[in-house]
């Protein structure tokens, strides 16, 4: 197959995944690697009202509620830590609380605090700092005489992303249900953003006992994958098969749960949607896997409590939640202060991207990882004269920019935007590689890598998820998120307009993500009667990634191999290591 073809119904379920995935559970044993599905009709059958059923948690017992899919139950916004209110705020998360009698999970939680403006009020949930809550799909029966299921699932715990607005686990676009209803579960949670999640300062540090601070949104994260160790079971899941996964900024935790002491133990698998860069990429530098030292986060902190008029700590404390957000994001706020991010503090993260690696201290489990064709400066709308794209060159490349305008030759204006969006789409592709081989190599991990290049646009626009870009396919292309849609397979939840082409895609990279969750091996297992395309894992030897979405087959890490080596030197030669 071309990687530029329309792909054909995949698998034998391929035809019929809109109807039958929206029909219940199916994809059989044969995805979840001897795990058994249970096919809708008995799913309905045999645990007919299983929402009715309480679910015990370590906190208290929980009912669920049906999903948008048949035999498949959700549970809403069950607490997995104590409000961050009050003495709590930039704190690391404490236990919930428990309840007596049985909680009706069927409400999502409220969100962290954030700015929400120029987002429609319908697709706002309510905001508050008791907002450490979590949410299960599950489509495992429960025996008949216990609220204990039996049964032993991948489950899948998704980190949202974003830059501190829209971040929040319940848009639909993030809807686990067609993920359960092929043998998953899947937990989605709500963690602190922004500058209630990652602030720094001097007395945070003094009174953490590990003399750093900030990066308090990856600590709930752990408290999540603490709460699934322990209660995850009930559910149906199983505590040593967890999958973390992320995206942008989530997938920014995900790196550095790999490299936290924090986490081990508490996963099995990583999937990084948007992705990872290779250790010296310049890139890190402004994208969301980068990072601040924790002295300078610590001077964004100080400055932070100069600018709320407060002049300690507990006067930080005793603002509103409200006034840091509407002083922190107001048009106009200073930089000094009011920028936020992940921390290098020495304890949540306790070293750089390249010393993990160098120090073999990154956890080694299977990764499934990979960028989209539109993102990080690529677009098909981008304009650039041929003027800005020599410049470009002399100031990135120096004395090699020569070389790079003979690899992407621009004579017109026009030549120089396509020239520009293929190197931004190679350089995407030559740095997700490079970090593979870093951490086959560098970091001598047994497990695999499975890295890709997502191609597909989604056609029309999304009013129903504020992360996603207001305007029309055709001016975003395969933009910074597009994959999502896909990865999760639940297109019916979502206003765009699909096509049959949309709902084949994304029953296949669903079933590779049920497959991952799985075994972490995103291909069909052996003897399968009507495998997916196949996914070669990454070679160091072989500059390769999986296109997926238009096409679904390798192609080369950059258009020509002249073209890799020269970023593959370019990247190599940097001096700062991330």
């Amino acid at each position: 197959m071309s990687s530029r073809d329309v792909p054909q119904p995949l698998h034998a379920d391929a035809g019929l995944g809109r109807r039958r995935f929206l029909g219940g559970a199916a994809a059989g044993a044969a995805l979840l690697g001897g795990v058994t599905a249970v096919p809708a009709t008995a799913a309905t059958r045999d645990t007919a009202r299983s929402e009715d059923r309480p679910v015990r948690t370590e906190s208290g017992l929980v009912t669920g509620v049906p999903s948008a899919r048949d035999g498949v139950t959700v549970y809403k916004g069950i607490p997995y830590a104590a409000s961050t209110a009050g003495e709590n705020r930039w704190r690391p998360p404490r236990p919930a609380p428990s309840w007596k009698g049985v909680r009706a999970a069927d409400t999502w939680g409220a969100a962290c605090p954030q700015p929400v403006t120029g987002i429609d009020a319908d697709k706002v949930p309510p905001l508050s700092e008791d907002c450490l809550n979590l949410n299960v799909w599950t489509s495992a029966a429960s025996s008949s005489t216990s609220a204990v299921s039996r049964e032993r699932r991948p489950v899948f715990v998704w980190i949202y992303g974003g830059r501190n607005s829209a971040m929040w686990a319940s848009q639909p676009v993030y809807d686990g249900a067609n993920l359960a209803a092929k043998g998953a579960v899947v937990v989605t949670f709500n963690h602190r953003v922004g500058a209630f999640g990652n602030l720094a300062h001097p007395e945070l540090s003094a009174e953490s006992g590990h003399a750093a601070s900030g990066n308090w949104g990856v600590m709930d994260t752990v408290a999540a994958l603490k709460w699934v160790r322990r209660n995850i079971a009930a559910f149906g899941g199983d505590p040593e098969r967890v999958t973390i996964a992320g995206w942008s900024h989530g997938s920014s935790f995900v790196n550095i749960l790999m490299i936290s002491r924090l986490a081990r133990g508490l996963y099995h698998r990583a999937l990084l949607s948007s992705g990872v860069q290779y250790t010296k990429d310049p890139a890190l530098g402004h994208v969301a896997g980068g990072y601040s030292t924790l002295a300078a986060a610590e001077a964004n902190g100080t400055a932070f409590t100069t600018y709320m008029g407060a002049s300690s700590l507990a006067g930080l404390r005793a603002l509103s939640a409200d006034e840091i957000v509407a002083k922190v994001y107001a048009p106009g706020a200073p930089s000094a202060g009011t920028s936020f991010g992940n921390v290098l503090d020495g304890y949540v993260l306790p070293t750089t991207y390249t010393g993990a690696m160098t120090s073999r201290t990154e956890t080694d489990v299977p990764v499934y990882t990979g960028n989209n064709k539109d993102e990080n400066g690529a677009s098909p709308t981008l304009a650039m004269t041929v003027a800005q794209f020599q410049a470009y060159a002399t100031t990135t490349f120096g004395d090699r920019a020569a070389d790079f305008l003979a690899l992407y030759p621009a004579a017109t204006d026009a030549e120089a935007a396509a020239q520009y969006n293929a190197y931004a789409r190679d350089e995407e592709r030559v740095s997700t590689f490079l970090w593979g081989t870093q951490f086959r190599t560098t970091a001598s991990n047994r497990s695999p890598v499975y890295n890709y290049f997502w191609s597909h646009t989604p056609p029309g626009t999304d009013t129903s998820n504020p992360i996603m870009p207001g305007q029309d396919a055709a001016s975003a292309g395969a933009y910074h998120g597009a994959d999502l849609y896909y990865l999760f397979g639940g297109l019916d939840g979502t206003d765009r307009p699909w096509t049959d082409q949309d709902h084949t895609i994304a029953d296949t990279v669903s079933s590779y993500v049920v497959n991952f969750a799985a075994t972490g091996n995103p291909n069909s297992p052996a003897r399968h009667s009507d495998p997916l395309p196949a996914w070669p894992a990454l070679r160091t030897g072989r500059p390769l990634s999986m296109e997926i979405g238009d096409g679904f087959a390798p192609v080369p890490a950059a258009d020509s191999d002249a073209k890799y080596a020269f970023l593959k030197t370019y990247l190599e030669s940097q001096t700062t290591e991330y």
